[in-house]
């Protein structure tokens, strides 16, 4: 059924108050509303704006509802953009089985991932574009994610890989020039392999997490760095929320964000471009790029994520904070307040 109004959804700003109008734009269209007085900053309500057909002439706010969002999408910028659904015929489109994609939809335009090419994924690479909504044209390219080569590494790592210790590259962001925009890389120490035989002992420390501590939850921080190998400079970071269900099984990641670092602004093309990490790892695009990630040498070798294995995070630059729900939720809040 046709509704005669619009939905939008606000969240309290930190700085008003409960009974507070405050001001807004939805779709071009500005209207004022008040602050329901049972709200508290930074949490969210629905309004509902009617259109040019309604009999209602002022925005009001919707009754208290409860809703679960649980279709693939990602945010980037002010944009929300949600995995679109493939059809019968681009499942058999042969010319797609060896470059398979994925388009993540907005209300303007489009997101577009795919594989160069999934029969030679050590060869290949993942390519990110945007295009406008709807079209079948191939739109613009942003730039590819790659594995990092033997000429992007320095040489004591090339020549002697047991003897260095030392800044290395495992992932590297292009643009359309061929140029290295952001990387993700480790850094060897002789102490962190020394450090490796208490990995024996982390089902002792999960469990005793689990169990004795109540600190179910993880933060992970991984750092993406700039073109220079050598330079320590962040960009950006990349931050990961798990969750602890069972000692015995992988944890549950349920947040992925990506933020630019303090002081430093990122474009929006930027940030799609940076968005392929996530989108791979996710679980969001398994089903298409299967084949290109999971076999041996393909990209999800090149892909440092957080294994909660200290010594091995340390390494791959990324730092984490065990955290129980009370915190994991005051963190979430801190963070939505920012």
């Amino acid at each position: 059924m046709a509704r005669k109004y619009m939905r939008v959804t606000l969240r309290v700003p930190a700085w008003a108050k409960p009974g507070q109008i405050i001001q807004a734009t939805a779709s071009g269209k500005h209207f004022s509303v008040k602050i329901p007085d049972y709200l508290r900053p930074g949490q969210y309500f629905t309004v509902r704006v009617p259109d040019a057909t309604s009999d209602e002439k002022t925005p009001s706010v919707a009754a208290p509802e409860v809703a679960f969002n649980l279709e693939p999408n990602i945010v980037i910028g002010n944009d929300k953009y949600f995995k679109e659904v493939k059809k019968c015929q681009d499942w058999f489109d042969c010319s797609r089985l060896c470059c398979p994609y994925v388009i993540f939809s907005a209300k303007s335009e489009d997101v577009t991932l795919k594989h160069q090419c999934c029969c030679l994924p050590c060869c290949f690479n993942f390519e990110v574009g945007i295009r406008e909504d709807g079209s079948s044209s191939a739109g613009k390219k942003l730039g590819i994610l790659a594995p990092a080569g033997c000429g992007d590494q320095n040489l004591c790592a090339v020549c002697c890989p047991c003897c260095y210790s030392g800044p290395k590259m495992q992932a590297k962001f292009v643009n359309p020039e061929g140029e290295i925009k952001y990387t993700l890389k480790s850094r060897i120490q002789w102490c962190q392999y020394c450090c490796l035989c208490l990995t024996c002992c982390s089902p002792c420390f999960r469990c005793c997490r689990f169990c004795c501590q109540d600190s179910q939850y993880t933060r992970y921080e991984q750092t993406v760095y700039g073109p220079d190998l050598n330079d320590d400079t962040p960009y950006a970071k990349i931050i990961y929320t798990d969750r602890m269900i069972c000692p015995c099984i992988p944890d549950e990641r349920i947040q992925m964000r990506i933020e630019p670092a303090e002081g430093r602004t990122i474009s929006k093309e930027d940030l799609i471009l940076l968005s392929v990490f996530p989108s791979l790892i996710s679980g969001y695009t398994c089903v298409e790029f299967c084949f290109p990630l999971c076999l041996p040498g393909g990209m999800m070798c090149s892909m440092p994520t957080p294994s909660g294995i200290a010594p091995v995070d340390d390494a791959n630059n990324i730092q984490f904070e065990h955290m129980n729900i009370k915190e994991a939720l005051a963190a979430r809040k801190q963070d939505d307040m920012m």
